[in-house]
């Protein structure tokens, strides 16, 4: 019983120390452990003191000494090993493509940071291994970046704290500003890093008066509420205007948004508007059917058509029965755009009508669609029967078959001054209902970087993974199998029978 008392004791403390060792820290567990180690260890030294009075006494002393002294060498060379390998700690990346490096863009954007940047990514267990990767090769470039994987679902207190809803969410905070994505790749964390260190302000400009949407309105399905946040957790400046009751849209106005106006816009305020875009402005505008506000005619002057119609798609889904089709999905995007050439996920552009470039050859106004609905949907015109009956069928007299533009961007040039603009059919893309459906609000977003001329943020491809075989031949199968599975275990067996020989000799 004493035996066991000492050799429980030893291995209790040598668990601790272990502990300590992997974790870096003294947590409660491995004090707990160290402690309950040393009692133990003190308790067998008082019950066998006679035996170690005479332990004392004989050659038994030097050899405990010798094993004490190499426990000891060898716990600091762990100790030693450990202290190096986390601070001072190098990798190598053997694959053929580099796969587990991040690019010189990224290593560039990590070499500008001045102050701690930290990263939390909210996954739930079970997922997010590859960000656990992507991000300990952010900390690995700069030890000015911490990161942390949080479960939303076991951490709901953290999540809250961030605002965090979701799964899948990388929150990324750096000298008092913080920003938010759901791209969990190289190319979508290292772009918030660039907003996060980008020197100027940009402000987004809301037209309010016409009935447009509400930014305060976080609880109502058509209200703009999260679509506010989305741009404030980019980082950017949001703030309204009330149209009627300025002579001239702000100078600092980087973006300006009208979306889904209701009342018609009165003359001064089309001048204001006009002036706006000669000047260099960048304008989104979101139109919505059954509207007509004097936008319309607005667009047709620089080349954009605005269709009185509503788009509809009733092509029966998994799952789902027939319906009107009035929620039609878009998969087809220009691959030439800014906005959308890296584009891949699909978007539900709800109660939309056609936004296309028109006839017009001026070539100062080079407008292009961005976004097609399925070569199954058509524009129907008939929309009283639609509204009223609730009965919709395709008329090719009047209506005209998919695939359909429902959005369009385009450069407007006024002698040395050159204006942006993108168009869509409909204001209903980013309410608090639709906002986060599919990649509503990626393509909206999207928009909006390339509006305030942020499109040149680096592109960093992701990197395939090279499927790399090794083939052996026959004799070479066989000699690794010898080897591994007999040689060096019949070695092993050898050398510990030897060395326990040599020590009862002694």
């Amino acid at each position: 019983m004493k035996k066991i008392i000492g050799f429980l004791g030893l291995g209790i403390f040598v668990v601790g120390v272990f502990i300590r060792l992997v974790a870096s820290t003294w947590g409660v567990l491995a004090i707990s452990l160290f402690v309950t180690g040393i009692v133990l260890i003190a308790l067998w030294a008082v019950l066998r003191r006679e035996a170690l009075k005479e332990l004392l006494k004989g050659r038994k002393l030097f050899y405990g000494i010798n094993v004490v002294v190499l426990v000891i060498i060898v716990l600091g060379i762990v100790v030693a090993v450990n202290y190096v390998s986390t601070n001072y700690y190098h990798r190598w990346d053997l694959t053929a493509n580099r796969q587990f490096t991040l690019s010189q863009e990224t290593d560039k954007v990590l070499k500008g940071l001045r102050h701690g940047l930290k990263i939390t990514a909210f996954f739930e267990v079970g997922t997010g291994q590859s960000i656990r990767d992507l991000l300990a090769d952010y900390a690995y470039k700069s030890k000015e970046v911490k990161y942390e994987v949080v479960d939303p679902e076991k951490e709901p207190t953290i999540a809250q704290s961030y605002g965090i809803s979701s799964n899948g969410v990388i929150v990324i905070s750096y000298n008092g500003k913080t920003i938010k994505t759901s791209q969990a790749t190289e190319s979508g964390i290292t772009n918030a890093i660039v907003k996060l260190l980008r020197n100027k302000i940009i402000n987004v400009c809301y037209i309010t008066g016409h009935g447009e949407k509400s930014l305060s309105d976080m609880a109502g399905v058509d209200g703009y509420g999260a679509f506010k946040q989305a741009l404030m957790d980019q980082d950017y400046s949001v703030k309204e205007l009330l149209l009627p009751s300025i002579g001239a849209i702000p100078t600092d106005c980087s973006v300006l948004i009208d979306a889904g106006a209701i009342k018609p816009f009165f003359p001064n305020e089309m001048d204001v508007l006009t002036k706006y875009l000669q000047d260099g402005g960048h304008m989104l505008v979101m139109i919505d059917p059954l509207t007509n506000s004097g936008i319309i005619k607005f667009l047709s002057k620089y080349n954009i058509e605005v269709g009185n119609n509503v788009v509809l798609d009733q092509v029966v889904r998994l799952f789902q029965g027939p319906s009107l089709g009035v929620e039609p999905i878009v998969k087809q995007y220009s691959l030439i755009s800014d906005i959308t050439k890296d584009f891949k996920g699909d978007t539900i552009f709800p109660l939309v009508r056609t936004v296309s470039p028109g006839n017009n050859k001026n070539p100062d106004y080079s407008i292009e669609s961005i976004a097609k609905t399925s070569n199954t949907s058509w524009s129907d015109a008939d929309l009283k029967i639609l509204f009223s009956k609730g009965i919709a069928k395709f008329d090719p007299k009047v209506d005209t078959k998919g695939p359909l533009s429902v959005a369009v961007q385009g450069t407007l040039k006024f002698g040395n001054n050159t204006a942006r603009i993108v168009v869509f059919g409909t204001s209903r893309l980013v309410t608090n209902k639709y906002i986060n459906a599919l990649y509503n609000k990626d393509l909206v977003m999207n928009s909006i970087s390339w509006l305030s001329k942020e499109e040149n943020l680096i592109t960093i491809r992701p990197k395939p993974a090279n499927n790399q075989q090794m083939f052996l031949t026959q004799s070479e199968g066989k000699l690794i199998l010898y080897m591994t599975v007999i040689l060096i275990p019949l070695l092993l067996f050898f050398g510990g029978i030897l060395a326990y020989t040599r020590m009862k000799r002694l």
